[in-house]
């Protein structure tokens, strides 16, 4: 189910249906919005009626006008009271941050901004996009099998599904699809049932129990950015360990990884989430370049001499455009899309006015009731900003013409946090080449995305065929449960240099925008080998302990070779192991004194085996003593380190006679007044009682 979205989730539809149904390809400019429906805290959209509205879903486009009650996003400079916002009919939903999400009557938003202190622009939702269409075809070969077949099957791990519905979810419990027993909770944030809309959050789970099935599952519906908000704090708060979102979003931002949604992912990320994204399904419904006007027409030129856009409609449906430019978070360039039909009629369009306040976006969801090619056009009302970079999105993912596969990647799979998954057929898995709809990068700040690929066209109990990189992701995010279930202390940057260090290579040498790593494989893995030293704070002289156990990754056999380089040596240890068994452990033990010349500082290890970096310690602190004994023509000195809070000096002479006795914070000096063997006692005092105590001997002889 290669094209599954929010609509349904939303229960929203749409239709721009703005000027003339019989305006001409051919004609002059469209007619601007009238100013008088301008207002700087608004998206035009909402004042002209060509906005989401509740209670949409099913109705037919040209009843638009009679629905009156607008679902929007209240973007706020303070808190907002909700006993003002009800003044002005405004039911508060829901909130995250400074976002606050309303339902309120068309007719109240111009009172409702004026009246609200606080409150900086009032805009539609953002559209969160569902990417993709029996689950157990990805566990063979990716290698998944072999993990489990060894114990290692996701127990203990916390896996947050975060997704638009979990319809057939009750089905799939009752069928053992998925063992109720691992679902510890269910939490939809939408107030409209968890099971209600899209079985696409159910599939994604299917496919995860069948990857990972002992791992824990944390179930979440969402709607918005604002649910999606709630969801990951939510997450974090139940030490969710792996967030599965097989969804994308437009419009959020210019491809960057910016933006409140993929700061989401890299929030989860920074307290130890492993965020595992779908990087979308649109390298063929994505357009990017530059903004080009040749003829000085004020039409973008796609191509050169072609100042339009080719979608074909082959039965009757949704077409969704997504335009936005290189100007976040607020821009004074001003373009307006266009959609016109088979015929050269303009049948929808978004012309929100752009001043400085808004954000550069631009869309339109239009039903298209008759098959056909429809074209798409843009419009430079006002820019003076060049070069500026222009992107356009068809979630409906009907395919554009032309289309540039390059940078097609949402949000939050752009984001630094987020670990994004492209997709290759599960038929063509060892071969490729991926899905000619696979979302493709580098961000559009030039980071390689997507990261790694994972299999889809899969069969699915709650979705029959389940496609897309919707169904790619819950395969890799499964994978990285098994990779924690047998290894619980593995970071989610251990997770990603692991699924990536293991993965087979396509494509170009090397992580590739196309490919990322390469394909998920878990079948052979890495030899893991971790190196521990104790103490690992020391001083010259001390003796250190050094231990590194390896172990043999499950689907190999043969040697390991260890090759371990201390500090202050001059060549590396090597150690081999001529035959380790599939999953065997072996251990080697050295023992390194620490130069009595090693100046004070952190020295650091370095070390492999078989060519793969030791993990573990890799540094050693050397301290100096807290006293030392110092002799200074005839002088015994002993100075102290900054750490003593008081040293006492005793002085003995061979028959045990005390000739000397100092108590100091800083040093004590005692000069002999004869050649001779002296006994010394050296005691440190820490918060009132001997933390260390040294005895020792002195020769003097001058």
């Amino acid at each position: 189910m290669q094209k599954a979205h929010l609509l349904v989730a939303l229960g929203v539809l749409g239709a721009f249906l703005i000027g003339s149904a019989h305006s001409s390809l051919s004609g002059d400019w469209p007619a601007p919005p009238k100013p008088s429906v301008y207002h700087p805290k608004v998206e035009t959209a909402l004042l002209l009626g060509s906005a989401r509205v509740s209670g949409l879903m099913g109705s037919d486009p040209r009843h638009l006008t009679e629905l009156v009650n607008y679902t929007v996003i209240l973007e706020s400079e303070r808190p907002l009271d909700e006993a003002l916002l009800a003044r002005f009919g405004a039911h508060l939903e829901s909130q995250a941050g400074n976002l606050y999400r309303v339902r309120v009557p068309r007719e109240n938003l111009r009172a409702l901004v004026e009246g609200v202190p606080g409150i900086s622009f009032v805009r539609r939702p953002r559209t969160l996009i569902a990417l993709g269409s029996r689950a157990s075809e990805g566990v063979v070969p990716t290698g998944a099998l072999l993990l489990q077949g060894s114990g290692f099957r996701g127990q203990n791990v916390k896996i947050a599904v975060i997704d638009l519905g979990f319809a057939q979810l009750s089905r799939a419990k009752k069928s053992q699809v998925i063992n109720p027993d691992v679902i510890v909770d269910e939490h939809d944030y939408t107030d409209t049932g968890l099971e209600t809309g899209t079985a696409h959050g159910t599939g994604v789970a299917e496919i995860i129990h069948t990857m990972a099935p002992q791992a824990w599952l944390y179930l979440k519906k969402i709607a918005d950015e604002i649910d999606l908000a709630n969801a990951v704090e939510d997450a974090i708060a139940q030490g969710v360990q792996i967030i599965n979102y097989s969804v994308g979003v437009a419009n959020a931002n210019f491809g960057d990884g910016t933006g409140f949604v993929a700061e989401l992912a890299d929030r989860a990320r920074a307290h130890g989430i492993f965020w595992v994204n779908a990087a979308g399904n649109h390298a063929q419904s994505h357009w990017m370049g530059l903004f080009s006007d040749r003829d000085y027409d004020g039409w973008l030129e796609f191509a050169p001499g072609r100042e339009e856009l080719l979608v074909k409609a082959d039965f009757p449906g949704s077409i969704e455009l997504y335009l936005t430019w290189d100007d976040w978070p607020r821009t004074a360039q001003d373009f307006d899309l266009f959609l016109y039909d088979a015929h050269g009629r303009l049948v929808a369009s978004s012309q929100n006015y752009q001043l400085g306040y808004e954000e550069p976006t631009e869309q339109i969801e239009y039903i298209a009731w008759a098959p056909g090619t429809y074209r798409v056009r843009v419009l430079a009302r006002h820019v003076s900003k060049t070069p500026i970079r222009v992107k356009l999105f068809n979630l409906s993912q009907q395919t554009l013409d032309p289309y540039v596969p390059e940078g097609s990647i949402l949000t939050p799979a752009d984001a630094r946090g987020a670990f994004a998954v492209g997709a290759i057929n599960v038929r063509h898995w060892k071969t490729g080449p991926q899905e000619p709809f696979s979302s493709q990068g580098p961000t559009s700040d030039g980071r390689i995305k997507p990261d790694i690929m994972g299999p889809d066209g899969v069969s699915s109990f709650a979705l029959t065929y389940f496609s897309g990189t919707s169904a790619s992701a819950p395969h890799v995010a499964g994978a990285a449960a098994l990779l924690l279930s047998q290894h619980p202390a593995w970071t989610a940057d251990q997770l990603q240099s692991t699924l990536e260090a293991q993965a087979i290579d396509m494509g170009i040498p090397g992580k590739d925008t196309i490919y990322g790593a390469g394909r998920l494989d878990l079948s052979l893995g890495l030899v893991q080998a971790r190196r521990t030293i104790s103490p690992q704070k020391a001083r010259p002289g001390d003796l250190v302990t050094v231990t590194i156990v390896a172990t043999m990754p499950l689907g190999m056999f043969g040697g390991l070779e260890l090759r371990d380089m201390p500090p202050w040596a001059v060549a590396p240890l090597s150690f081999t192991w001529p035959i380790v068994h599939p999953g065997e452990t072996r251990s080697f033990t050295y023992e390194l004194r620490v130069p009595q010349t090693a100046r004070p500082g952190v020295y650091r290890w370095s070390g492999t085996v078989n060519n793969i970096a030791l993990t573990g310690d890799d540094t050693i602190t050397v301290e100096h003593p807290r006293a030392r004994l110092v002799d200074r023509r005839g002088a015994l000195r002993v100075p102290f380190s900054q750490s003593v809070e008081m040293a006492r000096l005793r002085i003995y002479d061979l028959k045990g006679s005390l000739l000397f006795e100092g108590l100091s914070p800083k040093a004590l000096d005692w000069r002999p007044s004869a050649n001779g063997v002296y006994l010394y006692v050296l005691e440190i005092v820490q918060d009132g009682r001997v933390i260390e105590r040294k005895l020792g001997k002195w020769v003097v002889l001058e």
